[in-house]
């Protein structure tokens, strides 16, 4: 990873479209070419391979590639993360157009890519970016480790030319162990040897070309031998030689596959959301999430109207980025342009690939993307994330993988909000005259004629509400108690806690009491005066947050005493105790 002395030092300060388009400089054009160049090459085959999960031509996967990767590069802020299609992203969109006739199923992934594209636009165009932490670790490791069995077992067929009559892909991987004399030994042998080659390759100089290397020599040895029973790319669907023709969405198509596209758009923006956050830009920076969905948004719209198929930010794709000695956005763009070239020149050759090449591939990098480190990390964090995991997991092996992602994101956000209803507890501060503060036994019940400042640590959203209505201390009868809330760095209140907070209020000047709240700050009061809370508990009730930590609480401490000294030798009213509908006495 370069930083920022190397990325910046010794070069001149670009103005205009260089500095926005982040033009490559004669350092850095090298590189990105270098870059460029390997990651292009590695995604001739990859792309295929990924686009037959989705069950439509490999071609959608090149065109893909040719469009939305260079879009994605140049709108993206995560300026080294690369787009294209994804494993996950493919076998998603597999299954949620598996239910179309034949015939329209092209159409659905055109029509799938643009609604997910235009999703993610408009979840970078809200600003949604943090909304990505509500879906937990747990849920996507337990994803991809699904998807990776769904791929190999998916994939045995293709690499071995075994035909199963069952449709069931465990079912069928038993039925080709079961009847193992039944497969095609020309296509087995050119699957574990592209398997083979590829892990070699992976230790030697060559290891960042090692897919696209061994797509090119399996496929030639293939030639050469003459193996006709072993299918090829060519057999689904030539390769046309030429740029992709713009194709409008079936508009009717789209109603059914809303749902699986928000699906995929989950599945997209977490993943990217997850490279964005570990891969630097090479100024040292880190992109900005929100705009990474803007660019895979822009890059999935634009692919779809051009017959590309879904696409996303690639850990895999990415990595290989990096490693190739990317320095800018533009090394995606080159990606882009040599798999244009390929296209063009070379389109016959493509339909030669061996289907067996391309599991070989898939089988490889489905492995890969099983995270055994991170799913010992969910394992012992705690007993629920485990539970999460293996739900998920289970889940994308027995329903269908667009509905698994949508219970999986469901199951973490309940989770959320089941440990931070939890996760919440009111403690007492002691606050000396100087300012500084303490935190002392919390009393289950306050005594009378007395200052007491609560604080509440956690979350003050609505679930939380009973734990902190049980957690607030009592009078338990006592005359004259005077409680301090802290409120110091709270925004907003829900209405639970505003209820809540006007509820304690009313128990305390029902015994000749009084609540103050401190640290508030000017949003926080704009909510107060709105719901009446302010005026009820009167003005020098409500303390304003100040430059000192526990500033605000001294000073509600030091009114508190005032108050029971100015009103200690004659009945009174309280602040509250006329919304509360009882009189206050002496």
């Amino acid at each position: 990873m370069t930083g920022g002395r190397e990325a910046g030092a010794g070069r001149p300060r670009r103005r205009g479209l260089a500095a926005r388009l982040d033009l490559p400089t004669r350092a850095t054009l090298p590189r990105d070419l270098l870059a460029g160049l390997t990651v292009g090459a590695s995604q001739i085959g990859n792309t295929m391979a990924y686009t037959i999960l989705a069950g439509v031509p490999p071609v959608h996967g090149l065109y893909s590639a040719m469009v939305g990767t260079p879009v994605g590069a140049l709108s993206e802020s995560s300026q080294r993360m690369t787009i294209v299609p994804t494993a996950a992203l493919c076998l998603a969109a597999g299954g949620a157009i598996a239910a179309l006739p034949p015939q329209q199923r092209v159409a659905g992934m055109l029509v799938l890519t643009v609604t997910t594209g235009i999703l993610m636009l408009a979840a970078g165009l809200l600003r949604a970016g943090n909304l990505v932490r509500f879906i937990e670790n747990a849920v996507m490791v337990g994803f991809m480790a699904g998807v990776s069995v769904q791929i190999v077992l998916g994939q045995l067929t293709a690499l071995t030319g075994f035909k199963s009559s069952y449709a069931n892909k465990v079912e069928s991987a038993t039925d080709m162990v079961v009847h193992a004399g039944r497969a095609d030994l020309s296509t087995t042998l050119v699957g574990l040897a592209t398997v083979a080659l590829i892990l070699v390759m992976r230790r030697s100089r060559l290891k960042l070309f090692a897919m696209a290397a061994t797509l090119v020599v399996v496929t030639a040895v293939v030639a050469l031998l003459g193996l006709s029973s072993v299918k090829v790319v060519g057999d689904i669907a030539p390769i046309p030689s030429g740029f992709p023709v713009p194709h409008l969405p079936d508009l009717a198509l789209v109603p059914g596959l809303l749902l699986p596209a928000f699906s995929l758009a989950i599945i997209g923006l977490v993943q990217g959301a997850g490279i964005g956050r570990s891969v630097a830009n090479a100024d040292g920076s880190f992109g900005d999430t929100s705009r990474d969905f803007v660019g895979q948004g822009l890059a999935n719209v634009s692919a779809g109207f051009l017959g590309g198929a879904t696409l996303g930010g690639s850990v895999n794709a990415t990595a290989l980025n990096v490693s190739a000695g990317s320095r800018t956005r533009w090394s995606s763009v080159f990606a882009g342009v040599v798999v244009i070239v390929v296209v063009l020149a070379a389109a016959p050759l493509v339909s030669k690939v061996p289907l067996a090449v391309t599991a070989g591939i898939l089988i490889v990098a489905a492995i890969s993307m099983i995270q055994p480190r991170a799913m010992r990390d969910v394992w012992n964090a705690d007993r629920l994330s485990a539970a999460v995991m293996a739900v998920t997991f289970a889940l994308v092996l027995v329903v269908p993988l667009q509905y698994a992602v949508l219970v999986g994101a469901t199951i973490s956000v309940l989770k959320y909000l089941y440990q931070a209803s939890l996760d919440v507890r009111v403690v007492q501060i002691e606050v000396s005259a100087d300012g500084h503060a303490r935190e002392v036994a919390r009393a289950t019940t306050l005594a009378g004629e007395t200052v007491t400042v609560l604080d509440v640590e956690g979350s003050f959203f609505f679930a939380a509400a009973p734990k902190v209505k049980e957690s607030l201390p009592g009078t338990g009868g006592a005359r004259r108690v005077v409680v301090v809330l802290r409120l110091r760095g709270r925004r907003s209140l829900p209405s639970t806690m505003i209820a809540l907070i006007r509820d304690y209020a009313a128990e305390l000047a029902s015994g000749g009491g009084r609540l103050y709240l401190a640290g508030v700050g000017a949003e926080l009061d704009d909510q107060l005066r709105r719901t009446g809370l302010r005026p009820s508990l009167g003005d020098d009730a409500v303390v304003p947050a100040t430059g000192e930590f526990y500033g605000a609480c001294e000073v509600a401490q030091r009114r508190g005493r005032a108050w029971l000294d100015e009103h200690g030798a004659e009945p009174i009213s309280a602040p509250g105790a006329a919304a509360a509908g009882t009189p206050v006495e002496r």
